[in-house]
C-alpha cells in the first residue's frame, strides 16, 4: 500500500501504510513557450477530433463519457543510458499518429509487495479533456509518493471524471522518483554546467509543465490558465515551483494539497547519499558516476527509504542548490521574490492517523513523542499536547504530529506568502464512515473528492459527499480559470490574512472558520524559531 494512496478497503481493516547527453530541455524559459520541446516535428498527419499535433508528433485519444483521453504521452527523451542523471532532454520526433490508449510505465520504485516495479523510461503524461473544450482551464497534477513512490498511472488520478466536472482539462505526469530523480553527488556536479545535481525529477516537472505551456491549446486548454496541483510529496514540489525562477510563468495558480517546503542543501543531500553510492559498490570507484551509471535501475530502487516523514531509510529530497532554489522556501516566500501566483494550501485534521504508532497508554504515548523527536522537544511538546486533553493517548499522538509535521509548517509558509500573493487555505475533516472513521481525516484521503474516482477506492459515496467533491471540483476549476475559488462558490473562501487564520473547513457541510489551532501553531513556531 503507497503512502499516498486512499484505499478505504485497507482502512476498514485497518492496514496502516549515446556517449554523450544532447541538448537539454530549457529549464530557465519558462515563459518561453517554444523552450520546451523545440521547434515543431514535421508530420504529414492533419489535427481532426481527438486527434492532436503536438510539437513532437500527432497523437490520437479516444472518446468515453465526451471526454477525449489520451494517454502515455511522451514530453521528454527516456532518461537513460548517458542520459540518466543529466536534465531531462527533447523527446524525439514521430511522424506517424500515436495511439495513447495506454497509460505510461511508473518510474522505478519498490512495490506494495516489496519488489521493484517501473521501467526507467517513464517520463510521459496523460491528458484528458472535454470533447467541446476550447480555452478551458488547465488543471496539471504532480502525485505523491515521498518523491520515491507513486505513480499518475493510479487509478485515483484518473482525470476523465474531473474534466467533465470541472469542465477542464485535465494532465497528470510521470516524473523520476527516489535515486534515479534526487540522487546528488560531487561526480554529477562536475558534470552539469550549473554545478548542481539531485533536482532531477523537479527538473522533468519543469519539462512537463513546459510541454504543457506549448501544446495545450491543442487539446482545448488555455496555456495562461494553468493551475499546478500537487499533494503530499507533489504538493512539496509545487511549493518549489512556487519559489524557483525555472518555473516561472509555467502556471498561474497553485495549490498544495498536504505539502509544505523543504530546507536540505545540496552539500547535505551529496554526504546523505554517499550511503547510496557506498551501497551499490561504487564508493572506490574511479569514475564516480559512470560506475553509478552501470548500476541496473531495479538495484538503485531497491534500496530502502523513507516514504513518509515519520518513516527511516534513505530520504531522498530536491536541494537547495542555487540553481533551481536559491535559499530555502521560507527564506523565499519572506523575501517576496516567488512567482506570486494565487495559491491554494490545506491541509487534513489527521494526517498522520496511519502513520504513527499505536499507543494505548499516557506513558506509551510519552515514550513515542520523545522517539519521535528527542527528549528535550518531547518534553516541550507533552506540555502543549498532553494527552488528558485529547480522547485518548492514540488521539493525542496523532494530534501532535499532524500539527508538527504539517498543520503548523504549513501556516508559517502561508502566513509568509500572503505578503506577496493571495493565499488561500483548507482544512479537510472529512472522515468515512464505519470501521475507517478511525481514522478520521488521513494523508491523503480528500484525492477521491478532487478527481471524483470513489469508484477506484471501492467506496460509493453518499449525496452529500458527492456535493463536497463536486463543491472542491468547483473552487478549483475557478481558481484556474480566473486566479479566484469563489466564482459561483455557494460559501465564501476567505483570502488568508495571518491576523485571524482564515480557512475553508471541507467536510460535510462546507464552513468559512478562522483561528485553526491558532494558539498551538504559535507555540510551535516558537520552538522551532520560526
Amino acid at each position: 500500500m503507497r503512502f499516498n494512496q486512499l484505499l478505504f478497503a485497507a482502512s476498514l481493516l485497518g492496514c496502516g501504510n549515446d556517449t554523450s547527453p544532447g541538448m537539454p530541455i530549457d529549464a530557465g524559459a519558462g515563459s518561453d513557450a517554444g523552450s520546451a520541446t523545440g521547434s515543431a516535428c514535421q508530420t504529414s498527419v492533419v489535427a481532426s477530433p481527438g486527434t492532436v499535433i503536438t510539437t513532437t508528433g500527432p497523437v490520437t485519444g479516444v472518446l468515453a463519457g465526451g471526454v477525449y483521453a489520451w494517454k502515455g504521452i511522451p514530453y521528454a527523451a527516456p532518461p537513460t543510458g548517458a542520459l540518466r542523471w543529466q536534465p531531462p532532454q527533447p523527446a524525439a520526433c514521430w511522424t506517424d499518429a500515436l495511439s495513447t490508449t495506454t497509460l505510461g510505465a511508473e518510474c522505478p520504485q519498490l512495490g506494495s509487495d516489496g519488489s521493484v516495479e517501473g521501467d526507467e523510461s517513464c517520463l510521459t503524461l496523460n491528458v484528458w479533456a472535454p470533447s467541446n473544450a476550447t480555452n478551458a482551464p488547465v488543471m496539471v497534477f504532480i502525485h505523491g509518493g515521498g518523491n520515491t513512490q507513486g505513480s499518475a498511472s493510479d487509478p485515483v488520478y484518473d482525470g476523465s471524471q474531473l474534466a467533465a466536472n470541472a469542465q477542464a482539462v485535465v494532465v497528470t505526469i510521470e516524473y523520476r522518483l527516489g535515486a534515479l530523480g534526487f540522487f546528488a553527488n560531487a561526480a554529477l556536479d562536475a558534470e552539469s554546467p550549473h554545478q548542481t545535481s539531485g533536482n532531477y525529477g523537479i527538473l522533468d516537472q519543469i519539462a512537463a509543465l513546459q510541454w504543457v505551456k506549448s501544446n495545450i491549446a491543442g487539446f482545448g486548454g488555455a496555456p495562461d490558465h494553468v493551475l499546478l496541483i500537487g499533494e503530499s510529496a507533489g504538493a512539496q514540489d509545487t511549493f518549489i515551483h512556487v519559489a524557483s525562477p525555472l518555473s516561472s510563468g509555467l502556471f498561474a495558480a497553485a495549490l498544495a494539497e498536504s505539502g509544505g517546503s523543504y530546507n536540505v542543501t545540496l552539500a547535505q543531500n551529496e554526504t546523505a547519499m554517499q550511503a547510496v553510492v557506498n551501497t551499490v559498490g561504487c564508493g572506490s570507484a574511479s569514475d564516480v558516476a559512470a560506475c553509478m551509471r552501470a548500476v541496473p535501475a531495479a538495484t538503485l530502487a531497491a534500496i530502502p527509504s523513507a516514504v513518509g516523514p515519520l518513516d527511516p531509510g534513505m530520504r531522498y529530497v530536491p536541494s537547495i542548490d542555487g540553481y533551481l532554489l536559491s535559499s530555502d522556501v521560507p527564506s523565499i516566500l519572506l523575501a517576496g521574490t516567488q512567482n506570486a501566483v494565487p495559491f491554494i494550501v490545506g491541509t487534513n485534521g489527521d494526517e498522520t492517523s496511519r502513520m504513527v504508532p499505536t499507543v494505548t497508554t499516557d506513558t506509551q504515548y510519552e515514550s513515542a513523542v520523545d522517539t519521535l523527536y528527542g527528549s528535550g522537544a518531547g518534553s516541550a511538546l507533552l506540555a502543549l499536547y498532553p494527552a488528558s486533553s485529547y480522547a485518548s493517548p492514540q488521539a493525542a499522538l496523532v494530534a501532535v504530529t499532524t500539527d508538527v509535521t504539517w498543520t503548523c509548517p504549513i501556516r508559517y509558509d502561508a502566513r509568509l506568502a500572503s505578503a506577496h500573493q493571495p493565499i488561500y487555505r483548507y482544512h479537510f475533516t472529512w472522515s468515512a464512515p464505519g470501521a475507517a472513521a478511525a481514522y478520521g481525516a488521513f494523508h491523503g484521503i480528500e484525492l477521491p473528492f478532487v478527481f471524483d474516482t470513489f469508484s477506484a477506492e471501492g467506496f460509493t459515496p453518499s449525496g452529500s459527499d458527492s456535493m463536497l467533491s463536486s463543491a472542491m471540483e468547483g473552487y478549483f476549476s475557478s481558481l484556474a480559470a480566473t486566479g479566484n475559488p469563489n466564482s459561483g462558490a455557494a460559501i465564501e473562501w476567505p483570502a488568508y490574512d495571518a491576523s485571524t487564520d482564515p480557512y475553508l473547513q471541507l467536510d460535510t457541510p462546507i464552513a468559512a472558520g478562522s483561528g485553526l489551532e491558532t494558539t498551538l501553531c504559535n507555540a510551535l513556531d516558537k520552538l522551532e524559531g520560526r
